[in-house]
């Protein structure tokens, strides 16, 4: 092994010298070309088995990955090689963030949050830097596995942990903002500057277009993540409040226009819309039942007709306009059809006049559906449209050398880490992690015909896009459908990954039956008379 990874290093340093900068200049950056491309790997893999790894290995990883990206200080590779360099970039970032987060302690301080935030505020900044969509075909990028789709997930990790921080950020902020409407309310201290300040620190947002006579929303910059926090509704509210209680004091003072008018009863129609079509929780909340209520919206109201009378045809007794329900648009309902001819598969059965006595395929998907579920595939079936009949799958699963199932979490996988291509980002993961392991996914078809087969086995990349595109139960369409001749024909797509480097194969070797994998998962009920 020891040998195998020097000769992967040299194969590494020799392509990487000469091509990763090959996207806009000729000339070679060996040392620099090899350190960016081997933090890229080590933090992408780091990213995505980031729940394995423990926090002494993190705590060594990431430190490393700093200081060896520390070390590219030639301004001409960094900026010919902007690219991955920022990428890689976002990648430390998000795994500092992520790590700062799985160690945050019950009781969360206000500097644990900000820090929180400025880490991935960081990470969103190389990844906008990273201009993924202009840069050319790059062999080298292959080799790593820089694509499109390593791209994207990084953007949903990164939004999906945003929407992990924005009700911590919204709720450490809430009781400032709560302050300054008691001072609006009792003092008439109307402080737009906090609340800029409270908003600013984890960049929420704020809008204050109402003072400013203007009703239209926060406008975001178009990008697949943007920096900025939603504004929790409780907060909007607030802020909402008394920039309308303003506009009714005397302490505001300019003269508005008709128009200006009509624009700060609009403001205040979708404030007071807001307040009573607001969630439950929102409407629980002991601040806003008492503060923030149909009843002080009337006060409100009355107020902003005393200094700016105002009525307009269609607004009711409570100075909201009626609102007017709009027709229902028809929705176009998908069919996911499964694979036809099937993908060649590990092993499979055909089990004729199938269960005659279940007439429907509603009756016959209930008993196998039970099935499966009595033996651990509770939310793990996924349905196509196939034939004359159906097709159902279940989730890819890891699964133990002797057959028998994995407990707990570790049995669902998503990805199973490439598409059947070789790349220098498959062989470092093999030496970065242990990846021996067993994979398999059932599949069932029903049908009156025979299934015919291709002779182009499943990739693992195949078995992932067909679970994303399936029905999460039987079509209603199909439920009442009467097959009284009917076959079940059972597949099965069982991958194998060792620890030398090869990406998940499908094995073809038919040394198991498909009896032999359904008595392994517990499924042998299904082809018993």
């Amino acid at each position: 092994m020891k040998t195998y990874k020097l000769l992967m290093a040299y194969c590494f340093f020799l392509i990487g010298s000469s091509q990763l900068n090959a996207q806009e200049s000729p000339q070679v950056f060996p040392n620099d070309s090899m350190t960016l491309a081997q933090a890229f790997i080590n933090l992408s893999l780091t990213k995505d088995y980031f729940d394995k790894l423990s926090d002494e290995r993190l705590s060594k990883i990431l430190p490393f990955e700093t200081s060896e990206l520390e070390t590219i200080i030639d301004s001409l590779f960094t900026r010919k090689n902007a690219t991955l360099y920022n990428f890689t970039y976002s990648l430390l970032y998000f795994n500092e963030v992520k790590l700062l987060f799985r160690n945050s302690p019950n009781t969360i301080q206000r500097s644990i949050l900000i820090e929180w935030h400025d880490t991935l505020k960081k990470a969103i900044e190389h990844y906008k830097s990273t201009n993924y969509d202009i840069w050319e075909e790059n062999v080298f990028y292959d080799l790593i596995k820089f694509d499109g789709n390593t791209y994207s997930q990084l953007g949903r990790n990164i939004q999906d942990l945003k929407n992990e921080f924005t009700p911590r950020f919204n709720n450490d902020v809430y009781p400032d903002f709560k302050k300054i409407f008691y001072a609006s309310k009792r003092s008439k201290k109307y402080d737009f500057r906090r609340l800029l300040h409270y908003a600013s620190l984890y960049d929420l947002s704020l809008n204050l277009s109402i003072i400013g006579n203007r009703t239209h929303s926060v406008l975001k910059p178009y990008s697949s993540i943007d920096q900025t926090y939603e504004l929790d509704m409780k907060l909007d509210l607030i802020a909402r409040y008394i920039q309308l209680k303003y506009m009714a004091s005397d302490q505001y003072t300019k003269d508005l226009t008709p128009f200006d008018v009509e624009q700060l009863y609009d403001s205040y129609d979708s404030f007071y819309n807001d307040i009573i079509d607001s969630n439950a929780k929102v409407r629980e909340d002991a601040f806003i039942k008492e503060e923030l209520n149909p009843k002080v919206c009337k006060v409100l109201y009355n107020e902003l007709q005393t200094k700016f009378p105002f009525r307009k045809i269609g607004r009711g007794p409570s100075g909201v306009l009626s609102r007017i329900e709009s027709g229902a648009v028809p929705i176009e309902i998908k069919q996911y059809f499964f694979p036809n001819p099937a993908p060649l598969p590990s092993t499979n059965e055909t089990f004729n006049k199938f269960k005659p006595e279940l007439t429907t395929l509603g009756k016959l998907d209930t008993y196998i559906s039970n099935l499966f579920i009595s033996a651990g595939y509770k939310n793990k079936l996924h349905y196509y449209y196939d034939l004359d009949g159906y097709a159902m799958t279940t989730s890819l699963e890891k699964y133990n050398i002797n057959g028998s199932p994995i407990e707990g979490d570790k049995r669902w996988v998503k990805n199973l880490g490439g598409d059947g291509k070789f790349s220098y980002y498959e062989i470092f993961k093999s030496l970065f992690f242990e990846t021996e392991s067993e994979f398999r996914m059932f599949a069932l078809v029903i049908a009156s015909k025979e299934v015919t087969l291709s002779h182009v086995g499943l990739s693992p990349g195949g078995a992932q896009d067909l679970i994303k595109n399936s029905h999460p139960s039987l079509p209603n369409d199909l439920k009442n459908k009467t097959l009284p001749d009917k076959n079940l024909t059972v597949l099965v797509y069982h991958f194998h990954q060792n620890d030398i480097g090869e990406v998940p194969m499908l094995d073809l070797s038919r040394k198991l039956t498909v009896k032999d994998y359904l008595k392994n998962a517990g499924l042998s009920n299904l082809i018993k008379n």
